[in-house]
């Protein structure tokens, strides 16, 4: 039986365009942290968010999938200026739209939902980096069953006896 002593981390990109933005997941023996940013429009960076997250009171994880209608509206309507414009300016016509689809897509997220004692805590990510949230949700499952082990009395007493048999 192994418990989670070592803090393991998943390093994650916060926006679509702004890519170099990272916000990370660890999970220690007692803790689920989260480092993230506040983004306006879903790709604007606006501030710093940071939770400790005291793993007994995780209750469980759940990752979706997440629409924004208003950026994706907004990268639409920028598609469309920059496909009219590709006639008479191919270079602006081409900045444009790909702004307008780098904004539809930033309206697409995975959602990684922490529920927790009181209120649950939401770690939004690009579809991209989905596997990275599945990798934090693994993460965090795996530390909330090594807190239960410890716990668990059966497993201990059933320990015990296993080493009296084998000395």
């Amino acid at each position: 039986m192994t418990y989670l002593i070592m803090s393991k981390r998943v390093d994650f990109s916060l926006s679509l365009l702004f890519f170099w933005v990272k916000g990370f997941v660890s999970v220690d023996s007692r803790f689920v942290k989260v480092t993230g940013a506040n983004t306006i429009l879903g790709f604007i960076p606006a501030g710093k968010d940071q939770q400790a997250i005291p793993l007994k009171n995780v209750s469980s994880t759940r990752i979706s999938t997440q629409y924004k209608v208003l950026p994706i509206i907004i990268g639409a309507i920028f598609a469309f200026i920059g496909f009219g414009e590709l006639g008479t300016s191919f270079i602006a016509g081409l900045i444009w739209f790909v702004l307008g689809i780098a904004l539809i897509g930033s309206g697409i997220l995975t959602v990684l939902d922490i529920q927790r004692a009181g209120n649950d805590f939401y770690v939004s990510v690009p579809f991209f980096d989905k596997a990275k949230l599945l990798d934090a949700q693994d993460m965090i499952e795996t530390g909330l069953s090594g807190d239960t082990d410890k716990t668990d009395l059966n497993q201990f007493f059933d320990k015990k006896s296993d080493l009296k048999k084998r000395s």
